[in-house]
């Protein structure tokens, strides 16, 4: 099984690096298997530097391959779509933050990925998958609504990019929406108050809606707003994405009052979006959105915390693996980047740690990671060893 995947949801001809994904690369096994990660750059000009190493990295698993009693044929046959790679100019084109390979015998897999690997090989009996999965949060889906009284435009992102949706069905400004062309001497002409009853000139009171904003001056927001509301909701009614409003602050209160969809988050991008490209609006959501991803992450967290001394936690890497392969793991926090060595029996659970890697040994922690996902758990990857190794189990 060939291809070439990325996180870019949509791209043309490729798919996207999801659980499912990954539970289908942790069921592999076989010798020999070869994993490769490579921190890239997006930057065209730094593409020799990539090849460079990435042509590195294949000596270095052939070397592997070899020394382990692989045939030289056998080696370049199984390594030729790898190679092939590096004369694919078009593939290094279009990097992201880093690149990994899964090769075996009729296998082979490209990703680009959005988080940053370390720079390593693998050669075992079993992919190595635990660099992988902090790339998951690559396939986190949401929507930004860019809003102000003369455009409307609706965009999903992903990790990696942007793409503007069709918004046809909502009105495309205020004005069209109230079905006139001059909105501001329609508010004027509204908000002009009368002389009052004395006859001296005197103003009336004029009274003010929302944050000061003169009562028709909102009603008619408010009423453009749920025509954008009733416009878009063909497009997100089966969604679960969360949505970002982008606006500028005194709009934004008025269309969360029109709002009828579910998953609004309470992060906003403040300031007027008509001129910012999708690019800018991509960044700038990733920045705002992150406290929002990252808090399943943070609750989890907060769960061992919580747990902890109650029975059902591990700091034991050894305990942690034979309860994976139970399927007793309900949450793991482990590194992803330090390997620590060893054998496990499954038929006796029996698990045996040494300081560096020996003949047959398994990565445990890589092990712990891909029985955890199997089983249906989830698994948090981290450079910074906050909580690592970890486990919440389910009994």
């Amino acid at each position: 099984m060939f291809s070439i995947r990325t996180a870019r949801k949509g791209a043309e001809n490729m798919l996207v690096l999801d659980r499912e994904t990954a539970t289908d690369l942790a069921r592999h096994e076989g010798w020999p298997s070869v994993s490769i990660y490579l921190p890239t750059h997006r930057v065209h000009t730094e593409t020799p530097q990539d090849l460079i190493r990435f042509k590195n990295l294949l000596r270095s698993a052939e070397e592997e391959l070899v020394a382990s009693g692989a045939r030289t044929p056998e080696v370049d046959s199984l390594l030729r779509p790898a190679r092939m790679l590096l004369e694919d100019s078009s593939f290094w084109r279009h990097m992201d933050s880093g690149l990994a390979v899964f090769i075996a015998e009729d296998v082979f897999h490209a990703f680009r990925t959005i988080a940053e690997p370390p720079e390593r090989i693998f050669v075992g009996d079993r992919f190595l998958i635990r660099p992988l999965l902090a790339g998951l949060r690559g396939d986190e889906r949401f929507l930004v609504l860019a809003i102000s009284k003369n455009k409307v435009r609706l965009l999903e992102g992903t990790r990696t990019e942007m793409r503007e949706l069709d918004v046809s069905r909502a009105p495309s400004s205020l004005a069209e929406a109230l079905q006139y062309d001059d909105y501001e001497r329609q508010v004027q002409f509204h908000t002009r108050t009368p002389a009052s009853a004395s006859g001296r000139g005197a103003r009336s009171a004029v009274f003010h809606g929302h944050g000061g904003l003169p009562d028709v001056a909102k009603e008619n927001l408010l009423r453009y707003f749920r025509a954008v509301d009733k416009g878009i909701s063909d497009l997100v009614n089966d969604e679960t994405a969360p949505l970002v409003l982008a606006g500028v602050d005194y709009l934004l209160p008025i269309y969360r009052e029109a709002n009828s969809y579910p998953h609004l988050v309470a992060e906003t991008m403040r300031g007027n979006p008509d001129d910012l490209t999708p690019s800018e609006l991509h960044a700038e959501a990733l920045r705002v959105l992150e406290p929002h991803f990252r808090r399943e992450y943070d609750d989890d967290l907060a769960a061992l915390d919580r747990v902890s001394g109650m029975g059902v936690t591990s700091a034991d890497l050894g305990e942690i693996v034979m309860a994976a392969s139970e399927g007793r793991v309900k949450v793991l926090f482990v590194s992803d980047r330090e390997s620590k060595w060893g054998s496990f029996d499954p038929s006796n659970g029996h698990v045996e740690s040494h300081e560096s890697r020996l003949p047959g040994d398994s990565d445990l922690s890589d092990l712990a990671a891909v029985e955890t996902l199997l089983h249906g758990g989830v698994v948090h990857t981290s450079p910074a060893e906050e909580a690592a190794p970890a486990a919440i189990f389910r009994y």
